[in-house]
């Protein structure tokens, strides 16, 4: 019995001197994952910094330059996180349904990228305009498209047409732009645009994305 007993206690024992403790992992693996951890600058962010010429390679520029917000349809203007101005972006240039549009604020300064949706020819159109909130004038425009032809309506995208709108005063009140046709008009129509050469339906497509996506932030830009 004894010798049972003597032969268990060194089984146990054997098996315990296996039993290896867990390794702690490196501490190169630690900071590995504290590193993948650290919050990235969705590339929506960057190219939206890029168009405003600041630098928004990472997180405390953004918290140094931007303010987020957005407006509803009740024309109410809040402050929002990050992440949520660029799903409402992203959303946009999808041409989902949204219930409010994204304001990005530039600190210090009376400008702000403000973001409008559309129809073309092809599909969905978008832009960015960068507006001057006090003066209410246009400081630059980047169309962007879906599906649009090459040679035709994809030349929203090329400076000569951008330039068109840049320089000019948003109208809250009525149309800011009117296409240009061989037809008189009154003097207070609105801002000519020559049309792009060969795509009538998305030079139109694209003023009235203008002019209906600024009026849709009157509640911001209104003094």
């Amino acid at each position: 019995m004894k010798t049972s007993v003597i032969f268990f206690i060194m089984v146990i024992a054997f098996c315990s001197c296996k039993h290896k403790p867990e390794t702690q992992k490196p501490k190169s693996e630690v900071l590995v994952k504290e590193e993948k951890a650290i919050p990235t600058v969705p590339l929506v962010l960057i190219k939206l910094g890029e168009f405003a010429n600041i630098n928004l390679s990472d997180v405390s520029m953004v918290n140094e330059f931007i303010v987020f917000k957005q407006i509803d349809t009740n024309q109410t203007v809040t402050t929002i996180d990050m992440n949520k101005a660029v799903a409402l972006y992203r959303k946009m240039t999808r041409r989902e349904q949204v219930v409010s549009l994204p304001i990005f604020e530039i600190q210090n300064t009376d400008n702000a990228i403000l973001v409008i949706q559309g129809v073309g020819f092809g599909g969905p159109i978008w832009a960015k305009v960068l507006v001057d909130r006090t003066s209410l004038e246009i400081k630059k425009i980047e169309f962007e498209h879906k599906a649009e032809s090459e040679g035709y309506g994809a030349a929203m995208t090329q400076s000569y047409f951008e330039e068109k709108f840049v320089g000019t005063k948003i109208d809250l009140e009525k149309n800011t732009f009117i296409l240009q046709r061989n037809k008189e008009r009154r003097m207070d129509d609105g801002t000519l645009i020559d049309g792009i050469s060969g795509a009538t339906m998305t030079s139109q497509g694209a003023l009235e994305m203008v002019n209906l996506g600024l009026n849709n932030y009157k509640g911001y830009l209104r003094p």
